[in-house]
Parts: structure tokens; C-alpha cells; sequence
């Protein structure tokens, strides 16, 4: 039946995440179902969670802390025809890496090359000598300074708009009343849960529930039929393997960052295996800079360097109990592990 939940259509992808000058008004349009409460207008605002996804570079300020998303995850970001990076047939070339992506990736990530001031006027002359309009995050570059700006070759713009900087619209205006807010669930989180639930429970891609007419396939092209990007090709599509395969990375890129990644890995059983515990930068060489499209630009010696490696164990997939409540009585023990 009808109901008052709709996917928000994907020019206007961002009144999930965050609004912006619109009197403080509290994002997730039509598809947010269950939410952290917003006590006040701050908690989401460029005072409280906006600094995170400026760095210091961007704020003219020095923040401490800077969001940057890892580049093994990022890699998860595929291409607008809708294949994984890694696939043969996917088109993607490493001297052209920003371009024919899916578009979510220029929803979410901040990239090398792309313009992220508008407003020189107040620079300094340094500033203007190394054009820190536009994001120089490759190798070297004045956005990688790994205390400061970016440690891994991106940053993240899902929850901020480029221009809330400390040279546009400033980081702390309040008139500008930016509101950022990380839904708990929304509606296409339902449509991929749904997915991974009838695909497993019924063997099949192409599985239905009895009494709806929507496959398990048919749920995650909705998604990705809202963003632009090409349905499940039919090579994933033909065993429950391939296709699980996709929806995990479905799952990683529509809902990147909102706080599900953990408990995915852990109920896929995953959590404790390569290349999952690895996170990595994109290192690479900036070979010519294309101002006015920089999907388009061109780098040389695109790779990829660990930066850590996650010692997860079996112990992970559960949380310790507080040592005083294992101890009320013999037969309560510790989880395992632990």
C-alpha cells in the first residue's frame, strides 16, 4: 500500500544527508525512517559534526580532526555502466581514474582536481601561488598533509555542500544553519535488507516473496536506477555468489558512511578476512589537471599503499561484557575471547 516513505529522487540526493540554508531544517526528505533524535539545531551543525569533513586546508583554520575516507573503500565506487572497478569490462582506466564513475561518487568523495573554493579573493598570495582552490590530494600534494588534511587521497562531502569552507559560506555561520543528520534507517537501506533477505532465503537473484512481485534483483537496480547507474549486470546476476557479491558493494557505496559498514562485515562473517582488515591510500602522480571537467584529468602511477592492517579476530564478531556483570554469578561468562 501507499505510505508517506518514497526513494528521494536524485537531484535532490543530498536533502538526506544535510540542508543548508533552509532555517535549520531537519534532513531525510522521504526516505528517513528512524532517526537520532535532534535535541538542538547544533548537534549537526558546522560547529559540532561539519569540521570533521573540512580539513584545515579548506577551513583556513587547523581542525585536529579530518574525515577521509580509505582508498580500498572508495575502490567500491564503481563505474556508471554499473560493473565493479576490477572487472574486466568495467572501462576503468588508471590514467583517467575519476572518470564514468558511479555518481554517487561525486555525491560523496572529494577527489584530486575538482574545485572545492570559489571565492579566492581572501587568499593569501601563497595561496593563490598553489591554487588550493582546487583539491590537490595526489601524492605530495598540499591536501595530503597526514596530520592535517588527508592521509589517503580523498575526503568526504556526503554531509557537507563544497561550498561550507572558510572562504565561501564560512564553516560557522550560523545563518547559513548547516544541518547534518545520519539516519538510523531509511528507505533504501529496506530495499537492499530485503534483497540480501529473499536472495539468501530463497536461493535465488530472481527470488520473490509470496504476495510481492519484486525480485531480489529487482531491489537493488531500484537503487541503483535512482543514481544513475546500470542494473547488476547479468554475469552477477545469474548465481547467488555474483550477486552477493554486488550487494555488499551496493551496500558499501549507497549507504557509505552512515554507520553500517561494522555490523555488515560482521554479519557477513567477514570482519576477520583479507582484504577487508586492510586500509590503504591512493597514491599517484597528477600529470595534467583538467580545471574545468577534472573527471577528466589524468594522473600516472595510480597504486595503492596499507596503511594499517585491522588484527581482528574470531573475538571481534562480539562485544565484551562489563567484567562486574560476568561476575554476579558462575554460570555468566565472558564472551568468548574476551
Amino acid at each position: 500500500g501507499q505510505t508517506q516513505y518514497d526513494l528521494v529522487d536524485f537531484a535532490h540526493y543530498s536533502d538526506i544527508f544535510y540542508s543548508f540554508k533552509q532555517n535549520s531544517k531537519n534532513p531525510g526528505s522521504t526516505e528517513a525512517i528512524f532517526q537520532t533524535p535532534m535535541y538542538d539545531w547544533w548537534m549537526g551543525s558546522g560547529w559540532s559534526l561539519g569540521p570533521q569533513f573540512v580539513p584545515s586546508i579548506l577551513a583556513n583554520e587547523t581542525n585536529g580532526v579530518v574525515f577521509c575516507p580509505t582508498a580500498n573503500y572508495v575502490n567500491y565506487y564503481g563505474m556508471a555502466n554499473g560493473l565493479p572497478l576490477k572487472d574486466p569490462d568495467s572501462g576503468f582506466d588508471e590514467e583517467y581514474p575519476w572518470r564514468d564513475r558511479d555518481p554517487r561518487f561525486y555525491t560523496d568523495i572529494t577527489y584530486d582536481g575538482l574545485q572545492v573554493i570559489e571565492n579566492t579573493a581572501k587568499f593569501t598570495s601563497e595561496q593563490k601561488e598553489k591554487e588550493i582552490q582546487y583539491a590537490n590530494l595526489y601524492t605530495g600534494g598540499n591536501y595530503r598533509d597526514i596530520k592535517n588534511e588527508s592521509r589517503t587521497g580523498y575526503l568526504l562531502h556526503k554531509y557537507t555542500p563544497l561550498v561550507v569552507n572558510g572562504f565561501d559560506e564560512g564553516l560557522r555561520d550560523y545563518g547559513d544553519a548547516l544541518t547534518i543528520q545520519v539516519s538510523w534507517m531509511r528507505l533504501s537501506d529496506i530495499y537492499l535488507m530485503y534483497a540480501e533477505s529473499v536472495a539468501n532465503g530463497y536461493g535465488s537473484p530472481t527470488s520473490v516473496v509470496n504476495g510481492y512481485s519484486l525480485t531480489a534483483l529487482d531491489a537493488v537496480n531500484k537503487i541503483r536506477n535512482r543514481a544513475g547507474v546500470e542494473g547488476v549486470a547479468d554475469k552477477y546476476a545469474g548465481s547467488l555468489d555474483g550477486f552477493m557479491s554486488e550487494l555488499r558493494r551496493e551496500r558499501a557505496v549507497e549507504l557509505a558512511y552512515e554507520g553500517h559498514r561494522f555490523n555488515d562485515l560482521r554479519r557477513w562473517l567477514l570482519l576477520t578476512e583479507s582484504p577487508y582488515t586492510i586500509k590503504t591510500s591512493q597514491e599517484f602522480d597528477r600529470v595534467e589537471l583538467d580545471k574545468k571537467d577534472p573527471t577528466q584529468s589524468r594522473v600516472a602511477n595510480f597504486r595503492e599503499e596499507v596503511i594499517v592492517t585491522r588484527n581482528f579476530s574470531e573475538k571481534h564478531y562480539w562485544m565484551p561484557l562489563k567484567v562486574s556483570d560476568v561476575n554476579i554469578y558462575p554460570e555468566l561468562y565472558q564472551n568468548p575471547g574476551w
